[in-house]
């Protein structure tokens, strides 16, 4: 596994937690409940993040505080 600090276009759900500093599981409950960075699925089961969601979430997360 490589750590980076950059964030491809369409992410996996690894190069997210990563990115964020959180876990898979955190990040799978956060999609079940709606809570986390909006997932977009591919061929319905394929789980991947686009990084402007995932910063739009970090954002809203820092203008909430």
């Amino acid at each position: 596994m490589t750590l980076t600090t950059e964030l491809p276009d369409l992410a996996t759900r690894q190069q997210v937690a990563e990115y964020t500093q959180t876990s898979i599981p955190t990040l799978a409950r956060w999609a079940m409940e709606g809570t986390g960075p909006k997932v977009t699925r591919l061929g319905g089961r394929a789980v991947r993040y686009r990084r402007a969601d995932v910063l739009a979430w970090i954002n809203s997360l820092a203008d909430a505080s």
